[in-house]
């Protein structure tokens, strides 16, 4: 995933599908205002890494439970100048203040998680009213026999994984109003933003 070239090559081939739109909701991240925050969770080896600038005065906060991934994170922030605040926590329990962040990184965690509808509604919580969520997720329900093979609750390091249908259920009742969602092969990608009018439950 750090490498996109080699990524989307990879995925089309084992997957059947595209990563190109979960690089391209990475641009979210340098469309950030100085003084905003972001919180990226799971934020893995630092991927989204990429697209915040040096310079830029924001607080980016990357969260994850593994040990091993939060120590790659804190390398590639050094190597790239990055101020970056690194911490373990679980999805459904980040220590950030509710109402903060500007914007939320939910990339391929989703299908991972024991309460994927949890850690949606941690991330409305902490997001401000308007302010916007972009991930992705494997997700069950394929038509394809490989991808059905390749993505079964409880294999290797998938949970139950959530179905196109669930999380585009989950996220109003988190208190989201959805942008825009897409499939590619198993793969679904999400943008919407915190209602204004509606809290988080």
């Amino acid at each position: 995933m750090e490498r996109p070239r080699l990524s989307r090559l990879i995925s089309r081939s084992m997957w059947g599908g595209d990563t190109k739109p979960y690089y391209d909701l990475m641009n979210a991240v340098a469309e950030v205002r100085d003084g905003g925050t972001i919180v990226d969770c799971p934020c893995g080896a630092g991927p989204a890494f990429r697209s915040l600038r040096p310079d830029a005065d924001i607080r980016y906060i990357a969260a994850d439970l593994s040990p091993s991934m939060l120590r790659r994170a804190r390398k590639r922030a050094r190597s790239r100048g990055l101020d970056v605040e690194v911490m373990q926590a679980d999805a459904t329990e980040i220590p950030v203040p509710p109402d903060s962040a500007d914007l939320f990184l939910s990339f391929w965690g989703l299908h991972c998680f024991d309460d994927p509808a949890a850690a949606l509604a941690e991330a409305a919580r902490i997001l401000k009213p308007g302010a916007r969520l972009v991930g992705c997720s494997f997700v069950r329900g394929s038509d394809s026999l490989r991808q059905r093979l390749l993505v079964r609750p409880g294999v290797g390091d998938f949970g139950p994984i959530p179905t196109q249908p669930d999380i585009q259920a989950w996220l109003p009742v988190a208190g989201f109003d959805i942008s825009t969602t897409s499939r590619s092969g198993p793969m679904l990608f999400f943008d919407a933003v915190r209602s204004i009018t509606t809290p988080p439950s």
